[in-house]
């Protein structure tokens, strides 16, 4: 899984990403962008109703990325080419970070991005053989505990754990899930795991998806 919060910057660097790799246009590319999170046009995302783009994460969907690529008149292929290089972007606006256990002042200047942002303090951590994620609404107002509250999927922290067996259950048997809705770790896993992982909860836990739960 991969996924794109589609800040200015962020936006920003894909485009032109597109229109030097892919000899996009500009038009074209900002239109495969909106596909790629799942819109069927760009106006259709700047008219969504929920447009809060510096706290929504959403799900790449690099095959309609590629179909609107084709429609445009681009090779097919490209998205092919995306995929590769997409875990490799080195994001102005990440969704979360990765960092060394021991780095205790590049965990502290996170925190303090994640407050200035106003997004979930998600991270992941390596320590000496395993990775772990973690994720804590600190960096966050009050108005994100209550959000989190009256999400109609139930217990956020419920949804969590499952996403978490879905992803680990049977291929990290050194895991363990420790938390809520609001904080928590998993542990004891493997980078690529740890990735999946922290990816899928960001769809959860960033203010502008849980406003769009209520909002459904």
């Amino acid at each position: 899984m991969a996924i794109l919060l589609p800040t200015s910057a962020n936006i920003r660097l894909l485009k032109t990403t597109l229109m030097g790799d892919f000899e996009m246009r500009s038009a074209h590319a900002t239109e495969a962008i909106a596909a790629l999170i799942g819109f069927r046009s760009n106006s259709a995302y700047l008219a969504t109703s929920n447009h809060l783009p510096d706290v929504t994460v959403y799900e790449a969907d690099f095959d309609a990325f590629e179909d609107r690529a084709a429609h445009l008149g681009y090779d097919r292929t490209s998205s092919e080419f995306l995929r590769f290089i997409f875990k490799g972007i080195k994001w102005p606006d990440p969704a979360w970070r990765l960092f060394n256990k021991r780095h205790s002042a590049a965990r502290d200047a996170w925190f303090y991005e994640c407050q200035r942002r106003q997004i979930p303090f998600l991270h992941i951590s390596k320590a000496t053989k395993y990775y772990s994620v973690h994720w804590d609404h600190i960096s966050l107002n009050s108005e994100y505990d209550q959000m989190v509250r009256q999400s109609p999927e139930g217990d956020i922290g419920k949804v969590l754990f499952r996403t978490y067996q879905l992803i680990a259950a049977g291929v990290e048997p050194k895991s363990f899930f420790d938390g809520s809705a609001l904080v928590g770790d998993v542990t004891g896993l493997s980078e690529s795991c740890a990735r999946q992982i922290a990816n899928s909860f960001a769809l959860r836990l960033f203010p502008g998806n849980v406003q769009s739960a209520l909002a459904a």
